[in-house]
């Protein structure tokens, strides 16, 4: 007979074992514990867990089902971890890029609020189609001048497209696999821009 704990993570219940339980809060409280600006982990925490509650969701399909220390142990490999941290012994090492490589590169569709001219559909739509940007507004120019079935198409796609406000999300435009050290990167690349 095991203990249970029942844990609030990305915004969703889970019913974690509690030696699973205590490995995932040690992880997570490891990669908090490694930024220097408070406000900035924050940030990444809330996308990191996110993503963890996405990945419980999609394992345990009951919502009574317990979350097994195998399971906390397959999220750790696939979120892998950021450079410079060692929580892992080289065998963990080995299993988290593996799971890293293997992880599906499915890109979102989002509207992009970082090269946004008038809600952020072209920008949203090059990331999701690999194009360059001034192509995909090129291609609405010229689509607006012929008829005018450009404008309502963009207005159509700026009303149902999601605008990509975490970074988790932002990842998943460029088709990225959401994993620690590639919001690591997200967040360094960010704070170096500034």
């Amino acid at each position: 007979m095991k203990k249970v704990v029942t844990a609030n993570i990305g915004g969703f219940c889970f019913t974690l074992e509690e030696e699973a339980f205590s490995k995932l809060s040690r992880y997570l409280d490891n990669y908090a514990a490694s930024f220097p600006d408070r406000k900035e982990a924050a940030e990444v925490m809330e996308d990191i867990e996110s993503r963890i509650a996405e990945i419980f969701r999609e394992q345990t399909p009951l919502p009574q089902q317990v979350v097994s220390m195998n399971l906390v142990n397959k999220v750790i490999a696939i979120m892998g971890t950021p450079e410079g941290q060692s929580t892992f012994s080289e065998k963990g090492r080995e299993e988290q890029s593996l799971s890293a490589a293997s992880a599906s590169r499915v890109r979102k569709l989002y509207r992009d609020p970082d090269r946004v001219v008038f809600g952020g559909v072209c920008s949203g739509l090059s990331a999701y189609f690999g194009l360059d940007v001034i192509l995909v507004r090129v291609i609405f120019l010229a689509a607006l001048c012929v008829g005018g079935f450009g404008f309502f198409l963009y207005l159509i796609l700026w009303a149902v497209t999601p605008k990509a406000t975490t970074i988790a999300q932002k990842l998943e435009m460029h088709g990225e696999p959401v994993t620690i050290e590639n919001i690591w990167n997200y967040t360094k690349e960010k704070t170096f821009k500034k």
